[in-house]
């Protein structure tokens, strides 16, 4: 409120006839109030140095005209020049020691100077003088801040930030990075000057991991162009974890809802589609940006300053249905707040949220927080500390799946090409989220070696429920999917004309570091082809199907529903444990359990036949635990097509 009084006294004196007709305001000196004018025009037009010099000589004039030193306070402060600014600020309070502005100026460049002790005396000076309401609200947070950024800067968290390179980073400002899951490929926004042709300058670039003599550098960042990138801004995007998906923000782009919109591009092959609004409800005539999406595809995280939030800019997420994305709802009072909540980040655990708050206790304009997710409620934000927050803008963090690498934007760390640069930094054990594998695979016809377009499907093998899916690209037949840790996976691979392949993840057992390399063979559907159950299981030495089971069978099922003339036998194998009669039993019984099953789901029993083969058809060696697991299997065989 202050700089408009004054520049409110800026205009009176440029548009009155003279400046001897105008009655001076805080100072009995008409010349020190004409000096004081000039001063604020080379202010506002940042002349910063002529400015001082007129307020000297204003002062000089008049050396207790307060508005005179509060000005050339701000000024100093503007040019970090602390030491004069405090000695501005002390002035004014020796000639008004409840002058509002001053101590709230000094508490906050004793702020700025980690000079947390002297901040919280100032502002306990403050506190008697604002009063109540709004005004006290404001300087106890103030307090609470400043005894937050004491605690932490007295307690620094791990920070080595690495600046990706000059093929990356530019004089330019890049920002807002986005990995693929193989952390092979960065995404990026670049704010660049030599792109303002028509008065927009926001890019989409993306650059590439290299192996050079000096070790992975990222190679030469390269503009996406049409038909993602326009005349028009865009920026602020997420990639799907299989990096077929690609939401990004789009400003006064054709087609628009509003000034801003979410926007999502397929990849195919090496091209990006035309890109599609979202549409609403996620996109209204408000502004909606920083899309963040899920590593199961299922929910959209995303910034909005839209009706129905707690402040300015909130973070809300919406879920995809079957008929589309649904209402946004806002992420609650517990993470939104009465300032600026903007950059979400969903990790591909799940349950780990990245974004920055202006409201929430900090360092200084906007600070990263984590938040996770714990049945379904959102746990209390916890600040990633100092030096990853500064007293400066900190924002749009992510962090790679295995939750030891983050990548940020930052002005304000050497080395730096100029204006924003990227980087990494070793994240500490306290803000890692869980860490995720992924399994990449391509899909092929087995005959042929064509590469296939298939659906592939992510099912918990506890509860059957859907975790994810995805397609394999019908150029290379190549797929990725994330596998979040801790739980078990049925992987179900099809395509229409062929057997459907399925197989099983336990990452309970198994080394997050390495992915699952998958090379997938469908197999046509012809007469005397099988294909294996692999998430058909049994209890040992038992023929009762396991509740796990149920997903695959009932994948199953809406095949044969589908291939309506097909007829099948159902094979029990064993391994060569236990007697041949014993084995015999035991695997006629496993196959009709499935005959059972498949006929109490409304197959027609006419169409199905089982055998037990008990140990004597192996499919690997009987010498190794592996081998006498992968004889131990339930087969399908086409025998009718």
């Amino acid at each position: 409120m202050k700089h408009i009084v004054l520049v409110i006294s800026a205009f009176l004196i440029s548009s009155c006839a003279g400046a001897q007709k105008v009655k001076p305001r805080g100072t009995t000196s008409k010349k020190a109030y004409a000096l004081f004018g000039e001063a604020l025009k080379l202010r506002d037009i940042m002349e910063y140095e002529k400015a001082l010099e007129t307020l000297e000589k204003a002062l000089a004039k008049d050396p207790e005209y307060v508005d005179a030193l509060d000005l050339q306070g701000n000024i100093f402060r503007t040019m970090k020049r602390y030491e004069e600014a405090k000695a501005s600020f002390q002035k004014i309070l020796g000639l008004n020691p409840e002058h509002v502005y001053a101590l709230t100026d000094l508490s906050q460049i004793h702020f700025d100077l980690h000079e947390y002790d002297a901040c919280l005396r100032v502002l306990n000076q403050l506190l008697p003088v604002v009063g109540v309401g709004d005004k006290r609200a404001e300087v106890l947070a103030r307090i609470e801040r400043a005894k937050f950024a004491k605690e932490a800067y007295n307690n620094p968290v791990p920070f080595n930030p690495v600046n990706l390179g000059e093929r990356v980073n530019t004089k330019y400002e890049e920002y807002f990075p986005g990995l693929d899951m193989e952390e092979k490929t960065l995404y990026f926004t670049r704010r660049d000057a030599s792109l303002m042709i028509y008065n927009q300058n926001e890019d989409l670039f993306v650059s590439d991991l290299q192996a050079r003599d000096e070790g992975l550098i990222w190679g030469e960042a390269r503009n996406m162009g049409r038909p993602v990138n326009t005349r028009e801004n865009e920026g602020a995007f997420s990639a799907s974890p299989d990096g077929k998906y690609l939401y990004f923000t789009s400003c006064s782009r054709q087609g628009g809802l509003g000034r801003c919109d979410i926007w999502v591009t397929t990849r195919k092959g090496n091209t990006w589609t035309e890109p599609t609004n979202v549409g609403a409800p996620v996109n209204s005539r408000e502004w909606e940006s920083q899309p963040s999406i899920s590593a199961d595809g299922v929910t959209l995280y995303f910034a909005s300053n839209r009706p129905g939030g707690y402040g300015g800019t909130d973070i809300w997420y919406s879920l995809k249905t079957a008929n589309g994305w649904s209402r946004p709802i806002n992420l609650g009072p517990e993470i939104n707040t009465a300032g600026d909540e903007q950059f979400p980040f969903i990790h591909n655990d799940g349950k780990t949220l990245y974004f920055t708050s202006e409201g929430l206790p900090g360092m200084g304009k906007s600070d990263i927080f984590l938040t996770r997710n714990i049945n379904g409620t959102w746990s209390k934000p916890m600040n990633l500390g100092y030096p990853i927050n500064t007293n400066e803008d900190e924002w749009n963090f992510i962090v790679n799946r295995k939750g030891d690498k983050a990548y940020f934007s930052s002005s304000g760390i050497t080395p730096s090409y100029g204006g924003m640069d990227i980087y990494s930094i070793d994240l500490y054990e306290e803000a890692r989220p869980n860490r995720s594998s992924y399994v990449r695979g391509i899909v092929f016809d087995i005959k042929t070696g064509k590469k296939l377009r298939a659906d592939v499907e992510l099912f918990s093998l506890k509860t059957g429920e859907e975790v994810t899916r995805t397609f394999s690209d019908k150029t290379d037949g190549s797929f990725l999917l994330n596998l979040p840790s801790n739980k078990d996976y049925a992987l179900e691979v099809r395509a229409p004309g062929y057997l459907f392949h399925s197989e099983n993840f336990s990452l309970a057992e198994s080394s997050l570091d390495e992915p699952f390399e998958l090379k997938i063979g469908l197999k046509p559907i012809e007469t005397n082809e099988t294909m294996v159950m692999e998430n058909v299981l049994f209890e040992v030495d038992k023929w009762d199907l396991k509740p796990e089971s149920f997903v695959e069978l009932d994948i199953l099922v809406n095949f044969l529903n589908k291939n309506a003339d097909l007829h099948i036998e159902i094979g029990g194998h064993t391994d060569n444990t236990g007697s041949e009669s014993h084995n015999k039993t035991l695997s006629h019984n496993r196959a009709k359990s499935v005959h059972d099953y498949l006929v109490s789901k409304g197959i027609d029993a006419a169409r199905l036949s089982f055998k037990g083969y008990g140990s004597s058809n192996p499919v690997a060696t009987n010498d190794t635990p592996e081998g006498r697991s992968q004889n131990r299997r339930t087969e399908v065989k086409i025998v009718k097509h």
